[in-house]
């Protein structure tokens, strides 16, 4: 499966990405010369600080909630001037640099162009005939070798190229030595940090070849026939190592890799990064229509696996970040920044992770929680809340920063923890890993619990628990004309609540774990204040009725309750449900007021999915095919209204976001119940999907023609039962662990 270009890319935007979870590239496949923008995991600027927190930080939140329980918005705001936490040098990701290669040719001779990637394998490759000599290039990033491979070729030996290193900040370095160059880079910025705080890369570009080679701040090959270089990264985050030493372990590595050679190399690559991909195979077939919203789906499917897979390995150091593995150099540049964001693009990079057969690229996510975010959250919760256990809020970095916004209209939000610890309850799910289980998360769900059972309040009116001042991100709703952010019960922030209380209970239940806290969690979430439906259909996104600041905001946190988490069903809520659909009706009349970008659209398809319209599901993909797709199938999220930016700016989200979309439209899995086919469009008239993975850890094959089920197969790790439902057909079936079991 492959990407196929006949020119070479004349922007980020077209080249194609390649990553093994610690170093990117994007490869341009010029002709007079080639480059690949280089970018690394931990290449971040800022540095670590546990002084996030204001003092008396509590203190103001307390005062905060006293004031809007008596309708203070105002007074609210300017308490939150003593809430909001401190920046200080937080940082973003940045670009490393480039790797230039000049081959001298004049681009209008040559013949046959044609680049390629290729998605089951990783690797680009690209061809053309100049001057009647083919030349040929192929382009990868092994994770089992920690190396970027570059190799040109020609039919004879008339290579006399030019190869260099430079770097995309005001810092940077280049040497020569006997085989190659060594290089460096300090991530130093000063819009997010100070612009002298960052980690330190370290580099080198490794030649072999068959002709000769001179040295200096570049590499010259001449008469050769064949050039391989080998590319290296690495940084001092979180470890004590001066340059050399960095330096010393990438010379070690790299004169390991010439001795192995770089076919061995190509082949243990290939062979790593197909046994991930080949896991999941989708086929889409229709005979009355054609178009990329059918033609494009199996290769937009595995496209976000492949982005996923090579931006978060088992060992990367850090999870992937808005970016994914990669740098375009806008969204280090804009007031957002290149980092983990906490109110839905991390999340929503990892939701592919389990479903679609990659929970190995969940593992950098889950050691990022346990070791920064909730040590972090820790702090947080003592000093912003004045709380036990941990929280974190919308936005964090690479060292788990989790201290609320330094902006008061989108803070508080202590939630952001909760949502992206539900991953790690959805590996147990996926899995049945029960040792995960006690080890790993439920010690986090109960500090979690602990938080929140102590955050929650009764709310005077009704006599239920509900929570806050808080936001329901990103939007805000007005008062005689003026803007406000934070109040009581944002419904965003009670699902999550009862999310955390709920997952909380099943995990101690599974455990045989009986105590205060448990019993004070049961009796929370039955008092939660519910879901509200407004007058005029839609589900209510705050607990009061003043207006929204904007109808058609690209944020639609309140539905969170409809995916990713099933608190909202047609089966057992359906005016939730309905009111669901309102809101999102609202949101996209008229639809070219729809505040667009990737991550929004995707979740516009989950939605639809979960509510059971696959048509509505197949024009949200045709909307994002349509408008937000780079050539090189990258989707983006444009300068909008409320999220400006000076160009367009790569969110993996987006990729991701279609993924997990299109595989919740041919499977479902939550209650105990998997849900064949749910959201099927006429469009995708007959195909195949194989390899999905439902929650209890069954793997599932479904093949379907005519747009009718014709049979399913379920393997299942253990013995179990499970409700199966296609269409009006529910069936309860019993599976035998490790037998393929079938369905018609």
């Amino acid at each position: 499966m492959k990407i196929i270009s006949g020119k070479p890319a004349g922007k980020w935007g077209g080249a194609f990405p390649i990553g093994n979870g610690h170093i990117g590239g994007m490869v341009y496949s010029g002709i007079a010369g080639d480059r690949i923008d280089l970018s690394e995991n931990t290449f971040f600027s800022g540095e670590k600080s546990l002084e996030n927190n204001r003092n008396n930080a509590s203190r103001a939140f307390y005062e905060m909630r006293r004031q809007v329980l008596g309708n203070d918005f105002e007074g609210a705001l300017h308490s939150s001037e003593n809430f909001t936490g401190l920046r200080h040098n937080y940082g973003t990701n940045l670009p490393v640099g480039a790797f230039h290669v000049d081959y001298g040719h004049d681009s209008s001779k040559a013949q046959d162009y044609i680049r390629t990637l290729n998605i089951m394998d990783g690797v680009v490759k690209t061809d053309y005939i100049y001057e009647n000599v083919t030349f040929s290039r192929t382009v990868f990033a092994s994770h089992p070798h920690k190396i970027m491979v570059y190799r040109v070729c020609a039919g004879r030996p008339v290579l006399n190229l030019t190869a260099k290193f430079t770097g995309s900040g005001p810092s940077y370095g280049v040497s020569g030595y006997e085989t190659g160059l060594d290089f460096f880079a300090d991530a130093h910025e000063s819009m997010h940090s100070d612009g002298k705080t960052g980690v330190h890369l370290c580099g080198n570009i490794t030649v072999i070849t068959d002709g000769q080679v001179e040295i200096s701040d570049v590499i010259h090959v001449r008469n050769a026939a064949e050039a391989v270089f080998l590319i290296g990264m690495s940084t001092n985050f979180k470890e004590i190592k001066t340059p050399d030493e960095i330096l010393r372990d990438l010379h070690k590595n790299a004169e390991s890799c010439r001795e192995y050679g770089w076919e061995p190399i190509r082949d243990q690559h290939i062979a790593d990064f197909t046994r991930y991909m080949g896991r999941v195979d989708l086929q889409v077939r229709s005979i009355n229509y054609s178009g990329k919203a059918v033609d494009d789906i199996p290769l937009m499917f595995q496209y976000g696996r492949y982005l996923l897979l090579s931006s978060s390995r088992e060992d990367s150091k850090l999870p992937a970040h808005l970016q994914g593995i990669w740098n375009d150099n806008v969204a280090c540049r804009i007031g957002w920044t290149c980092d983990m964001h906490l109110d839905i693009n991390t999340q929503m990079n990892y939701w592919p992770g389990e479903v679609t057969n990659l929970p190995e690229t969940t593992q950098s996510l889950f050691r990022w929680i346990e070791e920064d975010l909730v040590p972090s959250g820790r702090i947080s919760a003592r000093e912003s809340y004045g709380l036990p256990g941990w929280s974190a809020e919308i936005v964090s970095n690479a060292w788990g920063y989790s201290a609320p916004y330094w902006s008061a209209p989108i803070s508080p939000c202590p939630t952001g923890g909760v949502w992206i610890l539900t991953h790690m309850w959805e590996h147990y799910l996926s899995t049945r890993d029960v040792s995960f289980l006690k080890e790993r998360v439920y010690g986090l769900l109960e500090e979690a619990a602990a938080f929140f059972a102590g955050y929650v309040f009764e709310d005077p009116g009704t006599g239920l628990l509900t929570c806050g001042p808080s936001i329901s991100p990103e939007n805000g709703f007005v008062i005689n004309g003026k803007t406000y952010y934070s109040s009581n019960g944002c419904t965003y922030e009670i699902l999550m609540i009862r999310e955390l209380f709920s997952i909380y209970l099943e995990a101690s239940g599974i455990l045989g774990v009986e105590n205060e806290l448990v019993r004070k969690a049961a009796e929370a979430v039955g008092r939660l204040i519910p879901y509200r439906i407004e007058h005029d259909g839609k589900l209510a996104e705050w607990s009061h009725d003043y207006p929204s600041m904007d109808l058609q905001h690209r944020h639609t946190s309140h539905l969170l309750g409809l995916f990713p988490f099933s608190q909202i069903t047609p089966e057992k809520t359906p005016a939730l449900a309905r009111a669901a659909q309102a809101s999102i009706n609202e949101k996209l009349t008229p639809p070219e007021n729809w505040e667009d970008t990737g991550w929004a659209r995707s979740l516009l398809i989950l939605y639809a999915a979960r509510l059971h319209d696959g048509q509505a599901a197949f024009k949200h993909i045709e909307s994002m095919l349509e408008h937000l797709l780079e050539e090189n199938h990258m989707i983006i999220h444009p300068p909008t209204r409320g999220a400006g930016s000076f160009d367009n700016v790569y969110e993996l989200d987006g990729n991701t976001g279609i993924t997990s979309g299109i595989a919740e439209m041919l499977l479902q899995s939550y209650d105990g119940v998997l849900q064949l086919l749910p959201a099927l469009p006429a469009e995708w008239e007959s195909g195949e999907v194989k390899g999905l993975i439902a929650r209890g850890g069954i793997e599932v094959n479904l093949y379907w023609d005519n747009g009718k089920l014709t049979s399913a197969e379920f393997l299942s790790r253990e013995n179990t039962t499970c409700t199966v439902i296609y269409g009006n057909e529910r069936k309860n079936i019993v599976l035998k662990g490790g037998e393929k079991n079938g369905f018609k």
